[in-house]
């Protein structure tokens, strides 16, 4: 049998996770956490566990329990005797690939960003060149309704016959200006 998790270990037992989860805090000796602080059960764990579940079942309190008594053969498992906790290069080299591993998240993330920032840009950029063209196609038509004898390149010509439409005023001011 292969290391459960925590989530495995719960079906197996028709527990909840929460259960499992309390019953190997209160014998942190007996059931060993991985470098990540997860849960992980052994077939000897998962034979504590149903040991528990029983006595509990049984009527008895689970700070009653007492595994060391009740399991004459069974020792605790040790985090030094347990490959799969152990870090080949020591706790320094884990802590380093941790940071390495949240620096490369943080750069992924970042790039994320950037990527949806330069959609957003690009998009409005496309937008200006959609208005540019519709006042460009405005300006060509007001140009032929005005007096062909205009050079098309004196604008201010052109421009004084464009009525500009007319002002608003804000909420407050239109409140004033009758006082």
């Amino acid at each position: 049998m292969e290391m459960l998790k925590t989530k495995d270990a719960a079906e197996l037992l028709s527990v909840s996770q929460t259960t499992i989860k309390r019953w190997a805090a209160m014998f942190p000796d007996f059931f060993p956490k991985d470098r990540f602080g997860h849960y992980i059960f052994s077939e000897q764990a998962i034979s504590l566990l149903q040991l528990i579940k029983d006595r509990i079942n049984r009527g008895e309190a689970l700070e009653c329990i007492n595994l060391e008594l009740a399991t004459g053969t069974v020792q605790p498992v040790s985090q030094e005797k347990d490959p799969l906790l152990r870090t080949p290069d020591g706790p320094m080299e884990d802590m380093l690939s941790r940071i390495d591993y949240i620096e490369r998240s943080l750069e992924h993330k970042a790039d994320e960003v950037v990527s949806v920032q330069l959609l957003q840009q690009r998009g409005e950029l496309e937008d200006l060149r959609q208005m540019i063209k519709q006042l460009a196609v405005s300006l060509e038509t007001i140009q032929e309704r005005t007096d062909p004898s205009l050079s098309p390149y004196e604008p201010n010509a052109a421009a004084g016959r464009i009525q500009s439409p007319p002002r608003k005023r804000g909420l407050l001011r239109t409140f004033f200006s009758f006082l």
